[in-house]
This record gives structure tokens, sequence and C-alpha cells, in this order.
């Protein structure tokens, strides 16, 4: 929060609870939006992008309401609340204090933000262990009982507690009645539920479209393009945009003045010249770039989320639809800034791409998975660590389960995918792609096998081996400005860029040579369709293929979740 110290920090209601103000996804959000900001903006121009939190009677730690400031005050507003003014006036006198230290974040957005994917259908297992109890109504002390016990019968002991139902519970009396319904709609896990993201930025994508060509300009044209050097140089377009049809031209101009008799230039579709820099520039590769930023400015309005692939040159080679997946539980209340991307509190990062197995069946391949938050605390917790930061990561959910809600989150997305199995790397992989500097031992060896035996017998799925044919390391494929080269093991290109990957993939695979893999999998091409995935265990057959309508990690009512006063 921006001050939890001060009174004057929090907005009182009548019940108890308490508003406060925090502003650790302001930037994410700003990013996302791509809300540009005044160099003179006010506490009001910053509303959109602070939350609202909610600390509730009884816990210590607030939660997000999933409101910024302006939806919060609409809200009220629409309700005709009576403390809309007394609210307005708390937030000018406590935003405006902070002011100048809002002034220093960026008036700009970067163009990179993340982007949720799907919503995963994650369930609690606690409210159908309430209704298993059969019990309908009771006092608040025989919940309390019936509620504790639950762990002995396979609740995880930390859904219970983030749950928050039993300090609900505990500030009511002993001997009030309450029924199954009233405590169901105690239950809020929202918070620990982790949402499917990757990190994208928004634009028009111009890459891998040039062709390379050589054809003179005449020089009655140079004046109608502004092309310098008119009348005395010569002109060459190297490369034409395939479906857009800009050019990347080449001068070559000499005379008495001029301090370069060669450089490079941009031509939109029309063959006028685009504002370049003073003498144009010196190589190809800088002059694409220029033209696809100006491509992505001119195209603006067709743009699109376009995902980032930042760690794709240390996937295994071949394969297709790489991407990388983000699990960030971006409503826990602690921040964290991973070590290997932008988004804001990532529980796990997880790289995948679709491949073939030597028997034909197709199945989403886990490159890999990691959590950089985890390990962080790991280390933490060790005194001879090497490896701790500056500042301590802030506690995490998850902390025994993380392997598990992976696998159980990537078996879901590869039947969506239309995958017929669910294959991860091997602890030999990967003790060969670290070459023993400390890779994850214990993770492939045993967290992900464990999570993949309890996943295989609550589904009666079939958990192997599957040999899968990969391409050595004597050729690879790179994404350059002029498309997609294959390159030998020492970055040598071994022909021209193709227009595609795929075609350079292919090329790749009928030059080089393979090896074969043995990868464990889980097939799944008989399991009927996953409607549901329980938050943590693996539950039973009926909690992954039922029917369910509820959100993730609800229950019950909203009495809980948005207080008004």
């Amino acid at each position: 929060m921006l001050g939890i110290e001060q009174p004057a920090m929090h907005f009182h209601l009548q019940d108890g609870g308490e508003l406060g103000l925090n502003v650790s996804r302001l930037d994410e959000r700003q990013r996302h939006s791509r809300l540009r900001l005044a160099k003179t903006a006010n506490c009001w121009d910053y509303a959109p992008l602070i939350d609202v939190v909610f600390r509730e009677p009884g816990f210590d730690v607030a939660r997000f309401t999933g409101k910024t400031v302006s939806q919060w005050l609409a809200d009220w507003q629409a309700r005709e609340s009576s403390h809309c003014e007394r609210f307005m006036a708390w937030y000018e006198g406590l935003v405006n204090r902070f002011l100048a230290n809002l002034a220093r974040r960026p008036r700009v957005p970067d163009n990179h933000y993340s982007i949720e994917l799907a919503v995963m259908p994650l369930q609690p297992t606690l409210p159908s262990l309430i209704r298993q109890t059969g019990l309908k109504r009771a006092t608040v002390e025989h919940w309390c009982a019936t509620l504790n016990a639950l762990p002995a019968k396979g609740l995880k002991a930390e859904e219970l507690a983030e749950s928050g139902v039993l300090t609900r519970l505990q500030r009511l009396s002993v001997e009030a009645v309450l029924s199954q319904s009233q405590v169901l709609a105690m239950i809020d896990l929202r918070h620990i539920v982790p949402k499917l993201v990757s990190e994208s930025q928004f634009g028009f994508l111009a890459k891998a479209g040039w062709q390379e060509c050589c054809q003179r300009i005449p020089r009655k044209e140079f004046k109608r393009g502004g092309l310098l050097g008119a009348g005395h140089g010569m002109v060459h377009i190297r490369f034409r945009h395939r479906s857009l049809g800009w050019s990347i031209v080449r001068t070559r101009h000499r005379d008495l003045i001029a301090d370069r008799t060669d450089w490079w230039s941009v031509l939109d579709e029309k063959g006028r010249l685009v504002a370049p820099p003073a003498q144009g520039f010196e190589v190809a590769e800088d002059t694409i770039k220029f033209a696809e930023l100006q491509i992505s400015r001119r195209f603006d309005r067709w743009g699109k989320d376009q995902a980032i692939a930042k760690w794709e040159r240390f996937s295994v080679p071949g394969g297709d639809g790489y991407r990388e997946l983000l699990l960030q539980i971006d409503d826990w209340m602690g921040t964290y800034e991973p070590r290997h991307y932008r988004t804001r509190n990532v529980l796990v990062h997880i790289r995948t791409s679709m491949r073939s197995t030597e028997s034909g069946r197709r199945v989403l391949f886990l490159d890999e998975i990691q959590s950089d938050w985890h390990a962080d605390l790991y280390a933490e917790a060790k005194p001879d660590s090497g490896k701790k930061r500056e500042m301590p990561p802030p506690d995490a959910p998850f902390r025994k389960e993380w392997p598990l809600l992976s696998m159980k989150l990537m078996l879901w997305w590869a039947q969506r995918q239309g995958a017929e199995g669910l294959a991860w790397s091997s602890v030999e992989l990967q003790l060969a792609r670290w070459r023993g500097h400390g890779p994850p031992e214990t993770l492939y060896r045993t967290l992900l096998p464990g999570a993949a035996r309890a996943i295989a017998k609550t589904l009666d799925l079939t958990f192997e081996t599957t040999a899968v044919s990969v391409r050595a390391n004597g050729r690879h494929v790179k994404l350059t400005p002029l498309g997609w080269q294959v390159k030998t093991r020492d970055g040598v290109p071994v022909t021209k860029p193709f227009q595609t990957r795929a075609q350079a993939e292919r090329f790749a695979d009928d030059t080089g040579h393979f090896v074969s893999l043995a990868l464990p999998v889980i097939w799944i091409d008989g399991l009927d369709r996953i409607t549901a995935v329980p938050l943590y265990g693996t539950a039973e057959p009926s909690d992954w293929l039922g029917k369910s309508n509820k959100p993730a990690g609800q229950v019950g009512s909203d009495k809980y979740k948005l207080p008004f006063g």
C-alpha cells in the first residue's frame, strides 16, 4: 500500500472494514491500456490505474477488490452512496501527498504487457467436501470443528487457510446457527487463482515479410520520390515487402561535398521517401528495423496483440506453435518481479511447442517448467545460499503444489490444443542443457513424474515413455530482419532467408541429422473433455469431468467480495 502505518491511509467503513490504495499494478495497467499521462498529471489522472483494496474485519492482510478508484467511485455513484463525497476527499488528500513519487513513473508506457490467453476452469475442493459432510445447519462451533477435520480427509491445509472461512466464522458467536449455503458463501479463494497469460506487445506484425531483389529506379522518378542525389546517383530497390509494397533502397552517389557515397533508405507503398536520418542508414539491417517501426505506426489501427518469445533459442530444435505460458497470481497482495519476465507475480513459466512422436502421434511438449518465485523463496530459506536477492521475495501460495498445479493445467491446455498427449523434458535432457550449472534435477527426476503419476492414477490415463526425433544442434533456425534463416552451430547462414519459419524448419530438417529422445508422456486421446481442474490436489474423476458453472475460486454470494459499507 502507499503507506499502511498512518491512519489517514485507510478509508473506514461502517462494518469495521477498511479500504486502501495499491499501486503495485499501476505500471502493468498503464502498459496494457496504453494510457499516456500528462507531465502535470493530477490525482484523478491516476484514478483509472490505482487499485482499491479492502481489509475485512478480522484479517491482517487486505485483498484486491478487482476495481480501480475510477470503477469503485462509479459504482458508488450509481448506487447514490452517501460515502462518495467523503471517499473523493480522502482519495484527493492521500494521493496528492504522493504526486511527486507518481510523477517519476513513465509518462508514455512501454509496448510490453501480458494478455490472458484463456480462463482456466480451476475449482476449489473445499466446497464439495463441505457438501459431502451432509451437514445442512449447525452452530458456528460445530462448523469450525467440521472444517478443521477436513484436512484429515484429503483437503489441503493451505486451501482451508487461504479460503478465509475459519476467520469469518470466528467473528461470530459460537452459538449462532448457520446453514450450509451461508458457510459456502464465506469461501473466497480468488486471490490465489492463477491466470494463464503471455507477454505481448501491440502492433502490426511486419517481420519476415521482405523479399530480396535488385531493381533500379529511373532517374526521372528521383524527384517524385524525394530521393537524395537526384540526377547524379544510382538507386536500387534491394528489398521489397511482400504484402505492403514498401521498399528498402540503396543509393550510391558521389560528388565533392557529400561525406558518404553509399547509404540505405526506405520508400513507402507509393515510392515516397520515409523520413530517414540526415544521411540515411549505413547497413540494410538497421534500415529494415526502421521500416518495420514505421509500418507498425502507419498501420496501428490494424494492430493486435503479438506474443513475445524471449527464450525460444533455448528450446529443443524443431516443433511448431512455440509459446511461452505464464501462470500469474495477479490478485496476490505481495509483489514479486521474476528474473525471466516483466510480468508481476509469475508463479510458473512454461515453454511449450507441438511435436510429433516417431509413431506419428501429436503431443504438447513442455520444454521447460520453472518457478523463479519458489526458487528464490527456497534460496532465501537456506542460510548458506549464495543466490539470495537484495530484497527478500514475498511469500507465495502453492509452495509444495506448484509442480502438480502446472501439470494439471498443462493437461487441460494440451486437450484444448487438440494434442493426443502431454510430454515434457526428461532429466537427462535438462542435464545436457544446463551442462552441470545447477539444473533443477529434483524437479524433473522426482516432482514432475510424481505429479504425472498422481494425475494418471486419478483419471485412469497411461503414463509411459515415448520416442521423439529431434534435430541435432548442427542446424538451428533464427528470425532475422531479412526473414527466417537456417544457420550452423557457429552461426553461419546455410542459405538465403525463408519467408516462414515452417519453410526454414523443413530445410533444416532436410539438411540436418536427428537423434531420438525418450520423453515421459501422459496419453489423453481417450479422455473425456475436461470441464474443471482441482485447485489443490487431484480430487476425484467427477471433479475433472463433471459440469460446473461456478467462477474459479468463488463460491456462494458476493457478501464477502465487494463491501459497500
